[in-house]
Order: C-alpha cells, then sequence, then structure tokens
C-alpha cells in the first residue's frame, strides 16, 4: 500500500510540471504578442515612410511646377523691366530719334510694353481671382443700411443724409480708387475748365515710382506710355462723362492701373510738398506706402487734410467702428466739391449724399 506523504509529494510534483508548462505556455503567448506588436509597428512606420515619401514627392513636383512659372514670369519680367544698358539705349534712341519716328514707336511696341506691365503687375499682386469691378454701380439706401448695419448703430441719425453707395473692390488701393474716382468725376464734369487743364498739367510733370515688395517697376519709357495712356482715355470721357463707371470695371485693368498709378504719385508730390508740416504730428514717413502698390497707409487721415488743402476739396469720411458712426470732415468751408468716403477698418468705399454737386 503507498504511503500517503508519497502520492502527496508525487502530486504536488505532478502540479508543478503542469503549473510549469502552463507559465511556458503563458510567456510563449507574451512573446508572440510582444512580436506581433513590433511587427505590427514595423508596418506602420513602413506605410508612414511611403505616405510621407508619396507626399514629399507630391511636394516635389509641386515646387517645381512653381520654380518653372517662377521663371517664366522672370523672362516677362525682364521684358519689360529692361535691363539698364538696353534701357539707356532706348531712353538715347527716344532723343535722337526725329518725331515721327517716334511716334511710330510709341504706336506700335509701346502698347505691348504696358500691356505685359499691367499684366505682370496683376499677377505679382494676385488680383487676377477677384470676381469684383474696382468701382461699382451704385446701390441704394435700404442696400448701404443693410452692408453696413445701420439700424443697430447707436447714432445711426449721422448717416441720413447717405442715398447709397458704391462697393470699391478691396485689393490695397481702395483709398485710391475711392478718393480718385470721385475726384475724377469734379474734374471732367466741371465748368471750371481751368480745374482739369492744371491736372493734366501736374500728370505730364509727374515723375513717375512705383513699388512692389521693395522693387521699382517703372522705367522712363513705361511713364510715357502710362501718362499717354491715361490721357487718352481722360479725353475719351470729357466727350461721354459718363462712360466713367465703364473705365472703372474690370475689364479695363490698364485704364484703372494706370490712374492709380498717376494718382499715387499725384499724393506724393503733395505729401512732399508738405512733408515739414506732417512731421510734426506724423510718427511716421508715409513716402513706402504712398508709391507701392496695394499698400494704405496706416494714417490716411493725414493724407486727406493735405488732399483737401491742396485741390480744394471738402471730404466727409463716414467711420464705422462697432456699433457707432463717426463724421470727420476735413475742410469745411464755403461750396466746395464734396468727396464722401466709407470706411471700416481696412477698407474705403464710396457713399453717395444727397448734398453731392454733381451726378452720379
Amino acid at each position: 500500500m503507498n504511503n500517503p506523504q508519497n502520492m502527496l509529494n508525487k502530486l504536488i510534483k505532478n502540479l508543478d510540471q503542469i503549473i510549469e508548462q502552463i507559465d511556458n505556455h503563458f510567456k510563449g503567448i507574451v512573446y508572440q504578442h510582444a512580436q506581433a506588436t513590433i511587427l505590427i509597428q514595423e508596418f506602420n512606420q513602413e506605410l508612414g515612410e511611403k505616405a510621407w515619401k508619396i507626399q514629399f514627392w507630391d511636394l516635389i513636383k509641386e515646387l517645381n511646377k512653381w520654380i518653372q512659372e517662377g521663371k517664366e514670369f522672370i523672362l516677362k519680367l525682364d521684358s519689360i523691366n529692361l535691363p539698364k544698358i538696353q534701357q539707356q539705349n532706348l531712353i538715347e534712341q527716344s532723343i535722337n530719334l526725329s518725331q515721327s519716328s517716334n511716334q511710330r514707336l510709341l504706336q506700335s511696341d509701346a502698347p505691348k510694353l504696358l500691356d505685359q506691365f499691367i499684366e505682370n503687375l496683376d499677377f505679382l499682386s494676385a488680383t487676377m481671382q477677384i470676381d469684383l469691378d474696382y468701382v461699382n454701380y451704385p446701390e441704394s439706401q435700404e442696400a448701404f443700411q443693410k452692408e453696413y448695419n445701420v439700424q443697430k448703430l447707436d447714432n445711426q441719425n449721422k448717416c441720413a443724409l447717405i442715398q447709397g453707395y458704391q462697393r470699391v473692390r478691396g485689393d490695397g488701393n481702395c483709398f485710391y480708387t475711392s478718393f480718385f474716382y470721385q475726384y475724377l468725376k469734379i474734374l471732367i464734369q466741371s465748368k471750371n475748365k481751368s480745374l482739369l487743364d492744371d491736372f493734366i498739367k501736374k500728370t505730364n510733370e509727374l515723375s513717375l515710382i512705383l513699388f512692389f515688395n521693395e522693387q521699382s517697376l517703372i522705367k522712363h519709357f513705361l511713364e510715357l506710355q502710362i501718362k499717354q495712356y491715361f490721357l487718352k482715355i481722360i479725353n475719351e470721357l470729357l466727350q461721354n462723362p459718363s462712360k466713367i463707371i465703364f473705365y472703372f470695371s474690370k475689364s479695363n485693368k490698364v485704364f484703372y492701373t494706370c490712374a492709380i498709378i498717376i494718382f499715387r504719385n499725384y499724393v506724393h508730390e503733395i505729401y512732399q510738398q508738405n512733408q515739414v508740416m506732417l512731421s510734426n504730428f506724423l510718427l511716421e514717413d508715409l513716402y513706402n506706402e504712398i508709391i507701392t502698390w496695394q499698400q494704405e497707409c496706416n494714417t490716411n487721415q493725414a493724407i486727406i487734410q493735405i488732399l483737401c488743402q491742396e485741390l480744394n476739396l471738402q471730404v466727409n469720411l463716414y467711420f464705422f467702428n462697432h456699433n457707432s458712426v463717426d463724421i470727420q470732415i476735413y475742410n469745411q468751408q464755403g461750396n466746395l466739391n464734396q468727396i464722401n468716403l466709407l470706411f471700416r477698418p481696412g477698407h474705403y468705399q464710396i457713399a453717395i449724399c444727397d448734398y453731392q454737386n454733381y451726378n452720379y
């Protein structure tokens, strides 16, 4: 008969063997799980690397596309901004050629150069995709009140004289567009022809400057074409003043660009004449802002003030801010021609008021 103690020892030994087998099996499962986890991580990493590589090469393709477009654009730009030697030769030719041969040059190659310059400037400033006229047809008083939330203003009675408004494209030139559109209407509709004569005289005397990304864009020969084209359209507007809205449409970007370049330089000339006086209360020099395409001044009020005095105008600026509107009147005296501006921080548009002394 087996000793109970021996049987117990044997049972314990068998149990120990079973426990060891289970433990070894469990360790095997843990090891396999760890190996599977490593394989999954490696797979995900490889998959991620493949996705990254695909994205990387897509970016390389896009970059190559941009580089190619940049090269093509540089070639276009070089055709407009001629090298210095070629430019000097062109200037000398314009001086030495007879009047008739110079006129033939202006009539043949010049329009192409001007069109190419406008196209490149449009491309540089990324405004080609803006589907809005530079100045749009007048809209009603109701449309104005909706646009500027007049019903929610604390002092909406200050807008009582506004009968409507004209949208102005927000392309970085909106102050100059809003102001010059109205001033040009005054010039071509005024019975005082000396106003327009003086403006044309000053336009011809301007040395045009224009910067974009700190690069000077206008060369001598191009300056002549800008002035010539601008004055040509002015003569057409004298015959039919109502077409001014047509020439400020997006389909007439050549005239619009020439007009804003000239007016920026006109403002620059007035600013230079008043710079000493302005330096007493301005903390910054506005030179760069005035002659840089699509650059608005942070202190247009100073520009408005000197324009009013120089051009003998009254400017009524409606300043909308949050739930209030403030009217700032510049050069209020007598029966002056009036410019009416709507301003919300960052954007100017045109106000149509019932006291204006010319018809829209």
